[in-house]
């Protein structure tokens, strides 16, 4: 319906001043509300009165936050104007505010229909269906008019946002690319294209396009929070200790109380090393939002590794106190509260979770077993792991349900072999029936322990890993493993481990030389350290830690060194035993350590072509795996 005001001008002057009077009673009335009704579309209209009434009643209750009052005024509005865009534009935004989505919505939406070229309206309507939770809806708004995103300098981070929420990253993705980082209209759109990218495994392009961005002068925190994200999934040495650094230092100085990126900031410091500098970033963050459940653990790490061990304990408790039932926190805890001094405490808290675990396993071993089938599902195991031990897989013939299925049960019987001999340990007898024979083992041994001296054994985070205790304590041997385990006298098994939860890097390396010096055979898995520092090195396409320690001892004490593996071969437990490079006369350490890690990792990458039973997928070479770099998949027929 067209928008007439056909009054004779005698009868407009008229109307007009009713108008004006309407409008001031309702301004000093003690009930604006009620006031109202004598606001219609009738006297707006013979009024010609839609500029006065924009600025003397809906303007002024917008300011002062009165939203209702200015709704009710901007109801009338569209009611004598419904072609005016801009009062449905508003009227859809003050809903908004006040949550009230489905209005919104179709106000949004017929804007959006009265000028269905305007990218903002748009934007308008996919932005409040993400506010009301209709994510599905958004998504098919926003690919329903994908080509209003981007062109002309339109803001199209909603579009972007819809897509991401929607689980869509491909998509959203495919629209970053056709940005151009010196065209944007602003820094918002910046940050949520690096975002995009990195969403949709796209790293390096997430980075190029976040340098672009900031070279075009579009620097914001949150752009510098997703460029520094995407260094780290990168996860070169520099990218970590570096760059990634560089950018949320930078964001900081923009945002100084953001708290994502205290956050990250001082995680980032802390896996680089820097400790005691990663502790004020980590405790501001925790006086901002002090319910951050994971900044407060990481605030923890920090303190231990600065040497502050009461703290770090103190910490781990209020975590505690939050999910007493947590396994992990608990775990944490017995180890923080043991370097800390607090033994009493942490044997008390021990006893607590072997015994909550324990109430979690079936009465025998059998049962327990038969369980794990049924519990495949369960195995938290991320895709990221599954795609990349598919990749190294021997056997192409095999299909990949099945092969996952088989990860799921090794995950989940390595688990079950721990969970038994630290919570059933009167009961270890019926674990050990699922060993093999052991005499191949022994007479491996043998040799290299006749001479007194001991022996340094590297294995990794693969296959039956608890099973190498119960093997070497049948067979008589006498060894020490390193291991996250915290070490407490109530268990069976605590003179055999060298805790790495509880003592200091010194310590461990100064147990680990008695060990050797006392004869016995040491394990080590050397992809694995609880050190957030710990070195990594690039094996297979993947960032994985791994620390030369177990071979510079053996070059330093002049020791054998064997790499082990526990694998499943027809049910049952066996073992891959191999001797690593022995020194040659007058080999330096450094030499001796490259030649060592290269077979090292050769016998590794045969392990990992095997059965998919024998994978594990946890800690060590499995903790830093992340999916491939998707950035070639932005081809140049997609940008079109």
């Amino acid at each position: 319906m067209a928008e007439l005001n056909v009054a004779t001008p005698g009868a407009q002057a008229e109307a007009a001043a009713r108008l004006l009077a309407v409008i001031q009673r309702i301004r000093s009335a003690s009930d604006p509300a009620s006031a109202m009704a004598d606001f219609d579309a009738a006297l707006v209209l013979a009024a010609d009165g839609w500029r006065d009434a924009r600025r003397l009643l809906v303007s002024p209750y917008v300011k002062e936050g009165q939203f209702a009052l200015a709704i009710s005024a901007l109801d009338v509005l569209i009611a004598a104007y419904p072609q005016r865009v801009e009062d449905r534009r508003m009227l859809a935004s003050l809903l908004g505010r006040t949550k009230q989505w489905d209005r919104a919505i179709v106000e949004a939406d017929a804007a959006a229909g009265l000028e269905p070229d305007d990218a903002t309206l748009h934007a308008a309507r996919i932005q409040l269906r993400l506010q009301a939770g209709q994510v599905g809806e958004a998504a098919s708004v926003a690919r329903a008019t994908a080509d209003k995103a981007g062109g002309g300098g339109t803001d199209a981070s909603a579009w972007m946002m819809a897509f991401i929420r929607n689980g869509e990253t491909s998509e959203a993705a495919r629209m970053a690319a056709t940005l151009e980082p010196a065209a944007l209209p602003n820094a918002r759109v910046a940050a949520m294209a690096v975002r995009t990218l990195l969403e949709d495994d796209r790293v390096d392009a997430a980075i190029c396009f976040g340098e672009a961005a900031l070279n075009a002068a579009h620097d914001s925190a949150a752009l510098r929070t997703s460029l520094g994200l995407s260094y780290l999934r990168r996860a070169t040495e520099a990218d970590r200790k570096v760059h990634a650094l560089a950018h949320f230092e930078a964001g900081l100085k923009a945002a100084p109380d953001d708290v994502r990126l205290l956050s990250l900031h001082g995680e980032t410091l802390l896996r680089a090393g820097q400790y005691r500098d990663a502790v004020p970033f980590l405790k501001q963050a925790l006086v901002l939002a002090p319910d951050m459940e994971q900044t407060r653990m990481l605030y923890a790490r920090a303190l231990r590794y600065s040497a502050q061990h009461d703290e770090a304990a103190d910490q781990l408790l209020i975590l505690l106190e939050k999910a007493p039932d947590s396994l992990l926190r608990q775990r944490s805890a017995i180890g923080a509260l043991s370097q800390a001094g607090r033994k009493e405490m942490a044997e008390t808290l021990y006893a607590q979770y072997v015994a909550n675990r324990s109430k979690l396993l079936p009465d025998s071993f059998q049962e327990a077993v038969a369980d794990v089938s049924q519990r495949l599902h369960t195995a938290p195991i991320p895709q990221a792991r599954l795609d990349w031990a598919w990749s190294l897989r021997g056997d192409t013939t095999v299909d990949r349900a099945s092969w996952e299925r088989a990860a799921r049960w090794g995950h989940l019987m390595d688990q079950l072999l721990f969970d038994w001999l630290e919570c059933r340990e009167e009961r270890a007898e019926e674990a050990m029936q699922l060993l093999g024979d052991l005499e191949p083992g022994e007479r491996f041994f043998a040799p290299l322990l006749a001479s007194g001296r001991g022996v340094v054994v590297a294995t990794a985070h693969v296959g039956p890993m608890y099973a190498a205790l119960m093997a070497l304590e049948l067979l008589g041997i006498p060894s020490r493993w390193l291991a996250t385990a915290p070490n407490v006298e109530q268990s069976s098994y605590s003179q055999a481990l060298i805790s790495t939860a509880d003592q200091s890097e010194a310590q461990v390396a100064k147990a680990c030389i008695r060990a050797i010096g006392s004869g016995y055979v040491l394990g080590l898995a050397v992809d694995g350290a609880a050190n957030p520092a710990a070195p990594r090195t690039t094996f297979e396409g993947q960032e994985v830690t791994y620390s030369s320690f177990a071979s510079r001892m053996a070059h330093r004490l002049g020791v054998p060194s064997v790499f082990y593996a526990p694998r499943w071969e027809n049910g049952l437990v066996t073992f891959t035993l191999e001797m690593l490079p022995a020194v040659l006369p007058g080999e330096d350490a450094d030499a001796y350590a490259q030649r060592w890690q290269a077979a090292y990792f050769a016998l590794l990458r045969e392990h990992l072509a095997g059965p998919a039973e024998n994978l594990r997928m946890s800690g060590g070479i499995w903790r830093h795996v992340t999916p491939a770099d998707r950035s070639a998949v932005l081809s140049a027929a997609e940008r079109a």
